[in-house]
């Protein structure tokens, strides 16, 4: 058994940084905003629960991590849903997302096991949905793309339906 080692020919393959990506819908910079102030607002909550019941310092000082770390997130929310994006290919889906530690993940469409589609109570409330694609590795078992409208969503799941149809024929 030999295991030969092959010359990949780079000026014709197609290069993941040179793929254009679809964004996700603009509505969902509402949706990471509305999340992340009802869980700040839950922590804040907390911290004034506890500074009414007479520990004052450690409130204060919890009060104010709270919400510098709120504005730091805004600032960075409205980074990420700029580099967020998904890109269709001939053999697989491409995703991106990160803006302090970028990521893009691809996953072969003869890798795919199940294809679903989601929604969290706040992206419901916007009319957006998730699709989640489930691959056979261990390690990266899914991608999930967040902040897609209802039809995108289905002719995502449609395209990488047809495309597990067609390898299985």
């Amino acid at each position: 058994m030999n295991n030969l080692q092959i010359e990949i020919n780079t000026e014709t393959t197609d290069r993941i940084d040179d793929l254009s990506y679809e964004p996700v819908s603009p509505k969902y910079r509402s949706v990471q905003t509305a999340s992340a102030a009802i869980s700040y607002a839950l922590l804040s909550a907390l911290a004034l629960f506890l500074l009414l019941s007479d520990i004052s310092w450690p409130c204060i000082v919890a009060e104010t991590v709270i919400v510098s770390s709120f504005i730091i997130n805004l600032l960075i929310l409205r980074k990420a849903y700029q580099f967020k994006g998904y890109a269709l290919r001939e053999h697989d889906i491409t995703y991106r997302s990160g803006v302090i530690f970028p990521k893009i993940t691809t996953i072969p469409f003869s890798k795919i096991q199940q294809v679903s589609i989601s929604q969290n109570p706040v992206s419901k409330f916007f009319g957006l949905c998730a699709i989640d694609v489930v691959n056979g590795a261990q390690g990266l078992s899914s991608l999930v793309i967040q902040g897609l409208t209802k039809e995108k969503a289905e002719r995502i799941k449609n395209v990488i339906t047809q495309r597990l149809n067609n390898d299985h024929d």
